[in-house]
C-alpha cells in the first residue's frame, strides 16, 4: 500500500540520499579547488540547483560529507544523479554566472522567495498609438512595461495622473480603431485623441516619451521641460497652448506633493529589509518613485537555516530583480554579501548603487521596513499557529493519530455539463498551499452528471499520484505527498463516489485517507453544512461556532472559489470563439488584426479581397482563402 511507503519512508530516503552523496564524492574526486558554479541535476537532466564557490572542490565535500544538511539541501542532494561544473577565473565572475544561470534557469531549489500575489505593471502597449494599461501576469503583450507595483492602488492613481499629464488613451484597440469622433476624455482634457488625428503622431510619441521618463524617476526632469513650453506658449501669445501644459504640470506636482514623511530620503529605489525568527525569516520592501513611497511587498523564505543574512539577501535580491526594471538604489538593512558584484550585475542602463545605511532619514527608512517586517512575520507565524491547532484539532475530531498535514478538497464547476471543470485545493498545516493547487478541463461528460465527472477527476488525481508512489518505492524517484484527508463539495452521493473511486483503485485500508463530503444547508446557508465520513451512518458533530467549521468552510470556499474562476476563464475563452477561428492559415494574431481592421466578423464578411489583402500579415492568396470562407 503507498502510505506504508509515505509513512515509513526513512529506509528509502536514507538510499536515494546515500545515491546523491556517492555520485557528490565522485565528483569531489575530480573536481578542482578554483572557482566555479556547479549545477545539480536530477534523474531527468533538470536542473535542481546552482552554486558558486570560491573552491568548487571544498563546496562539493561540504555536500557529500551528507551530514549538517537543513532539510533543504537533503533534498538536493536527495534528488541529485549528475554534477555540470563550470570553472571560472574569479569569485566575482562566478557570481555573474551564479546569476545569470538562476534567472535563465530558475532551478527548483534556488527559488526560495516566492509571494503569492501576481503584482500589476504599467504597460505601454506596442502601437502606432500606444495604450496606456494595466497588466497582471505573464509579459506576453509587446510593449514597454513598468513596475511591478506592490500597491495596485497607488499604481492606478499613477496611471490617473499620467492620463491628465500627458493625455494617453487608455481606450481598447477595438475601440480605437473604429472610433469616428472623439470620446468623452477628449473634451475632460484627459486624453488628446489620437484615434481621429487630432495630434500628430511625433507630438503623441513625444507625449509617450515624456510619461516614460516620468516612471523612470526623471520627473523633475519632466516639469521642468513643461515649464519651458509654458513659457514659450505665453510669450507667443498662444494662452491656450499655455494653459494646457499647466494643467498638465498641475497634475504631475499633485502626485510629487503626496510623500511620506521620510519618502524624499531615497528618490528612486527600493528599501530592503530582512527580519528572522529562526527557524522562520521575512524580507520586507519599500518602493519609492519620484520620492513618493508606492507601496511594500513581503516575502517569506522557507528553508533558510543554512544561510547568513548576507547570503540570503544576495539571493533574493539576485532573484527578486531578475527581468524587472532595476531601481537606482537598494538600501539594505544588514551588508549582502559579493554587494559590489552583485550591484554591477543588476545594472540595466544605469548604475545600481547597493549600501547598507547607518544614519539619517535613509537609515530611518530602513529601520521602518525593519519594523513592518517584525511585524508581518508575527502576523503570519499568529494565524499559522492558530490554523495548526484547528488542524490538530479536526484530527482529534476524525481520531486521526497525529497531525493532519494535508487536506486535499474538490469542487465541480459547470452550467448544464458544459465548460465543465474541478479544482482541487491543498490545505497544510500553516494554511493553504495555494502552489499545490490543480485545475482539471473535464474530458469525459458534457451532460450534467455531477458524480461521473468528480469520478473522472479523483480517478485522474490519485490515480495518477498511485503510479508515482510506485516509481518510487523501485527507488527511481522522490515518494509524492499524500492527504490524510480528500474531501468533496457534496453530500451521501459524491461520498460514495469518492469511496468507489478508492476502492477500484486499492485505496482502502486502514492506511488509505480519511474521506469527507460536505454537504450545504437547507438553504445554502454557512454553519447549517453537514458533514459526512466514510464508514459511518451518521454526520460528524461539530458545534455550529465551531472554529473548525469555520476551517471547513474556508477550504470548501476556496475550492468552490477556485473551481468558479477556472470555469469562467473557460466559458469567456468559448465566448471570443468566432467564424474567423475555422479559417485555415488565421490564427490568434491574423484574427486580431482583421477585427482591429473591420470592427466585427460581420465587417470582415464584408470585405473585398482587395481590402482583406490591405490587413497586416494577409497575403493575396490567404485574402481570397477568407473571402471564400466567409461568403460560401
Amino acid at each position: 500500500m503507498p502510505f506504508h511507503l509515505l509513512r515509513d519512508c526513512d529506509t528509502l530516503l536514507c538510499k536515494m540520499t546515500a545515491d546523491g552523496i556517492h555520485i557528490l564524492k565522485d565528483i569531489v574526486k575530480r573536481a578542482p579547488e578554483t572557482p566555479g558554479v556547479y549545477r545539480m541535476l536530477n534523474q531527468n537532466g533538470d536542473v535542481l540547483y546552482v552554486g558558486k564557490a570560491k573552491n568548487l572542490k571544498n563546496r562539493l565535500t561540504s555536500y557529500a560529507q551528507g551530514t549538517g544538511l537543513s532539510n533543504r539541501i537533503r533534498q538536493m542532494v536527495f534528488q541529485t544523479a549528475q554534477v555540470v561544473l563550470v570553472e571560472v577565473a574569479s569569485e566575482s565572475e562566478a557570481l555573474l554566472l551564479e546569476i545569470s544561470l538562476i534567472k535563465n534557469l530558475k532551478p527548483k531549489y534556488n527559488i526560495i522567495f516566492r509571494d503569492d500575489t501576481s503584482y500589476p505593471y504599467i504597460l505601454f502597449t506596442k502601437a502606432d498609438a500606444p495604450r496606456l494599461t494595466a497588466h497582471r501576469g505573464a509579459k506576453k503583450p509587446k510593449g514597454q512595461y513598468f513596475g511591478p507595483y506592490p500597491d495596485a492602488r497607488a499604481m492606478y492613481k499613477t496611471m490617473e495622473m499620467l492620463e491628465k499629464a500627458f493625455l494617453l488613451r487608455t481606450c481598447k484597440d477595438s475601440e480605437f480603431a473604429n472610433r469616428s469622433r472623439p470620446c468623452l476624455k477628449y473634451d475632460i482634457k484627459r486624453c488628446s485623441a489620437p484615434c481621429v488625428n487630432r495630434i500628430s503622431k511625433a507630438d503623441y510619441d513625444d507625449l509617450v516619451k515624456q510619461a516614460q521618463k516620468f516612471l523612470k524617476g526623471q520627473g523633475t526632469q519632466v516639469q521642468k521641460d513643461l515649464q519651458q513650453k509654458m513659457t514659450t506658449a505665453a510669450q507667443t501669445l498662444d494662452y491656450e497652448k499655455a494653459a494646457m501644459y499647466r494643467d498638465r504640470l498641475e497634475a504631475i506636482a499633485q502626485t510629487l506633493a503626496v510623500q511620506s514623511t521620510y519618502g524624499a530620503a531615497i528618490e528612486n529605489g527600493d528599501v530592503v529589509a530582512l527580519y528572522r525568527q529562526p527557524p522562520h525569516a521575512c524580507v520586507q520592501i519599500f518602493s519609492y518613485k519620484n520620492g513618493q513611497h508606492v507601496g511594500n511587498a513581503q516575502f517569506y523564505p522557507k528553508e533558510t537555516a543554512d544561510l547568513t543574512d548576507g547570503e540570503l539577501l544576495r539571493l533574493f535580491i539576485a532573484m527578486h530583480y531578475a527581468g524587472k526594471d532595476v531601481p537606482k538604489e537598494i538600501a539594505t538593512s544588514h551588508p549582502v554579501e559579493d554587494a559590489e558584484t552583485l550591484a554591477q550585475s543588476l545594472k540595466s542602463g544605469q548604475v545600481v548603487r547597493l549600501y547598507t545605511p547607518q544614519k539619517g532619514e535613509k537609515r530611518h527608512l530602513v529601520e521602518q521596513a525593519l519594523l513592518n517586517a517584525e511585524q508581518s512575520l508575527k502576523r503570519k507565524l499568529s494565524e499559522e499557529s492558530s490554523w495548526r491547532q484547528q488542524m490538530r484539532q479536526f484530527g482529534e475530531v476524525l481520531g486521526f493519530d497525529g497531525t493532519l498535514e494535508r487536506i486535499e478538497c474538490f469542487d465541480i464547476s459547470n452550467i448544464s455539463g458544459k465548460q465543465a471543470v474541478a479544482s482541487m485545493v491543498v490545505a497544510g498545516e500553516g494554511g493553504m498551499l495555494k502552489s499545490d493547487y490543480r485545475k482539471f478541463a473535464i474530458k469525459g461528460k458534457d451532460t450534467p452528471d455531477d458524480y461521473a465527472m468528480m469520478a473522472e477527476v479523483l480517478t485522474r488525481r490519485y490515480g495518477k499520484l498511485l503510479k508515482e508512489t510506485q516509481k518510487a518505492k523501485a527507488g527511481a524517484t522522490a515518494s509524492p505527498t499524500w492527504p490524510d484527508v480528500i474531501m468533496v463539495d457534496g453530500g451521501k452521493g459524491h461520498l460514495s463516489t469518492l469511496e468507489k473511486v478508492m476502492d477500484d483503485l486499492g485505496l482502502k485500508g486502514s492506511d488509505s485517507p480519511i474521506l469527507l463530503a460536505i454537504a450545504k444547508g437547507e438553504y445554502r446557508d454557512k454553519g447549517l453544512e453537514t458533514i459526512f465520513r466514510s464508514g459511518h451512518s451518521q454526520p460528524l458533530e461539530i458545534d455550529y461556532n465551531s472554529p473548525l467549521k469555520f476551517l471547513l468552510q474556508i477550504i470548501r470556499d476556496e475550492s468552490h472559489r477556485f473551481a468558479i474562476g477556472y470555469h469562467r476563464q473557460k466559458r469567456a475563452k468559448e465566448t471570443f470563439k468566432s467564424a474567423l477561428d475555422g479559417i485555415p492559415g488565421v490564427g490568434a494574431k491574423r484574427k486580431k488584426a482583421l477585427l482591429l481592421t473591420f470592427g466585427s466578423v460581420a465587417g470582415v464578411k464584408k470585405a473585398s479581397v482587395e481590402d482583406l489583402k490591405r490587413v497586416e500579415g494577409v497575403n493575396a492568396a490567404l485574402a481570397q482563402q477568407i473571402y471564400d470562407y466567409l461568403n460560401a
